[in-house]
């Protein structure tokens, strides 16, 4: 019944009723599932069904061996990826877990990862997941992972795309949630670039 900020950020993009369409499973989804180089750096970051996917030992799917492999992949409900595609999310989670900041945002020691929380404010029930969530002391850091294409724009597409809404969105949750003081949440968005060379680069989000 609650409202999450992906579901939000539609009434703004689209109206309510679009919004309450979307929500209730009324309009159609994609045709197919496209590889998302994100899911799997979320996956392998933070943990994750990463068995769902299968890297293909074919160029293409022309011989008949090669689609009976592939025809059994997606039977047993995977997602098949390509050797290219596994080494650029291997880089990407290095690179990741090779930030200094990574070290107590993302993998620092009682950071607790993909954390659901619920929150009402003005009436309305609210949730929210974490990708990490540290209580430090009497303060909140909330962290979560962006990845893009276009890692040099993204601070001018950010507002566009609402992330300003997470933030604000998150930090009311999750200090209801841990019971931490809102003006003592930070968080930060961990901004990761999905193609060559892979840079990755850390946002906070201050309260304006």
């Amino acid at each position: 019944p609650e409202w999450s900020y992906s579901q939000m950020k539609v009434i703004i993009d689209s109206g309510i009723d679009y919004a309450v369409a979307n929500k209730r499973g009324m309009l159609p989804g994609p045709s197919s599932k496209a590889i998302d180089l994100g899911e799997l750096a979320h996956m392998f970051v933070l943990g994750g069904d990463a068995e769902i996917f299968s890297v293909t030992p074919y160029s293409d799917f022309r011989c008949k061996e090669a689609r009976d492999w592939k025809a059994e992949q997606l039977a047993a409900g995977k997602t098949i990826i390509t050797k290219d595609q596994y080494d650029s999310i291997a880089q990407i989670v290095d690179n990741i877990e090779g930030h200094p900041m990574s070290k107590k945002l993302l993998k620092g020691e009682n950071v607790k990862h993909e954390i659901e929380m619920y929150a009402t404010a003005e009436g309305v029930k609210l949730r929210g997941k974490a990708d990490a969530m540290l209580v430090d002391g009497d303060a909140l850091i909330i962290t979560d992972i962006k990845t893009t294409a276009q890692f040099d724009e993204w601070k001018y597409k950010s507002m566009r795309r609402h992330y300003d809404l997470q933030a604000a969105t998150y930090s009311l949750i999750g200090s209801a949630s841990t019971k931490t003081s809102p003006s003592k949440c930070n968080f930060y968005f961990c901004v990761v670039e999905t193609v060559a060379p892979y840079r990755v680069q850390y946002h906070h989000a201050g309260l304006e």
